[in-house]
């Protein structure tokens, strides 16, 4: 067993936390010692204590009275460069050392930490992994750290002839339910659900994460829903707002209808407003201001339009089903520029599976 074992043991560990942390990183740790795993720990909520710390405590819980001699000259690994400033909790660097650990291995580095040179600085050998499955496990992070905007995803359930609306009120689903369950987990990454007027009037969505095994989760709490509205008539009676979790009205107006003054957990956020409709890029500006590294965008052709007209959206994520739709449907895209989705050139198909009967293909911004 090698480093590469354990810092793999160690995003196992952080993936218990991948519907807790938001709107934090996930990480994982794992302390060794003769080529066992002594003490492991992963951040499990939001402003709760940090990995390196829940496995240290760890170690203390297993062994009580000779736990100091148990992490001396032990290795500790862990996903993300521990922090070197004080946050919702205290710098962990100033906790690990505390102990005479041998080595310090970090699977990825934290830009926005300098936890990596304190600690060499402390006399500590520290070694980067530049681990691949270290960076995909915080990729929005670091996405966000990189652009100062968070990252965006656009989900689309379409018909093989690239139709996402009914042209009629007869149906509602286009993709199976295996795949719809799939469509939960991006939800509950997720720090914002975005959708708009039309899809919300139509469908009558409620938006958020349903999955009994991920809501089961004692951290976990439902990603904030927002909804673009320019004139505000929307129907205020719908799941989308009665269900419990915060509720964003994104619109050009200042103030919010007498209509909606009853809904709990409910604020406003007013935008310039670009022609007929709201600025999509006056939306990611506001929003990266605020501690937000992850959109899921749940729209209707013309929204979607206006992000990708934009250069808004760094991933497409397509549920697409074996039927053709033809005049039965509308095509899932509504801007105005010409987009080749799936011909290579603009974008990188990174994931491409069965999921029940439907085909689901991850598009990425190149």
């Amino acid at each position: 067993m090698n480093d590469t074992y354990f810092i793999s043991k160690a995003v196992s560990i952080a993936l218990k936390g991948r519907f807790t942390t938001k709107p934090g990183v996930n990480v994982g740790c794992v302390i060794v010692k003769n080529n066992k795993v002594i003490g492991q720990g992963y951040y499990e909520k939001y402003g709760g204590s940090h990995a390196e710390i829940n496995a240290i405590n760890d170690v203390k819980k297993k062994y009580k009275k000779n736990y100091l001699s148990m992490l001396s000259a032990s290795d500790i690994y862990v996903t993300l460069e521990p922090c070197s400033k004080k946050g919702k909790t205290g710098a962990c660097v100033n906790e690990l050392k505390k102990y005479d650990f041998k080595r310090i291995i970090i699977g990825a580095k934290d830009p926005s930490q300098n936890g990596f040179n304190n600690l060499l600085r402390a006399g500590y050998k520290v070694n980067n992994l530049n681990s691949r499955k270290c960076l995909i496990l915080n990729e929005a992070f670091f996405h966000k750290v990189k652009f100062k905007k968070p990252f965006v995803r656009a989900k689309i359930a379409m018909s093989r002839d690239h139709k996402s609306v009914f042209t009629s009120r007869q149906r509602k689903w286009i993709t199976g339910i295996p795949a719809r369950n799939d469509v939960q987990t991006l939800r509950a990454e997720s720090d914002i659900i975005l959708t708009g007027a039309g899809t919300l009037n139509e469908d009558q969505p409620s938006m958020n994460v349903r999955s009994k095994k991920i809501i089961a989760n004692k951290n976990f709490v439902q990603p904030h829903r927002y909804v673009f509205s320019n004139n505000l008539n929307l129907d205020w009676t719908t799941p989308f707002f009665k269900l419990p979790g915060k509720k964003v009205v994104v619109t050009s107006k200042k103030t919010l209808p007498i209509l909606a003054k009853g809904i709990k957990d409910i604020s406003i956020m007013s935008l310039k407003k670009n022609s007929n409709s709201i600025n999509a890029k006056d939306f990611i500006k506001k929003i990266s201001r605020l501690n937000i590294k992850n959109i899921l965008i749940e729209a209707g052709p013309k929204l979607l339009g206006s992000f990708g007209d934009n250069d808004l959206i760094d991933e497409f994520i397509f549920y697409i089903s074996d039927e053709m739709l033809g005049e039965k449907g509308l095509y899932f895209y509504g801007g105005n520029k010409q987009l080749n989705f799936f011909d290579n050139k603009q974008f990188d198909i990174v994931e491409e599976t069965i999921i029940g009967k439907d085909k689901k293909i991850v598009l990425r911004k190149k």
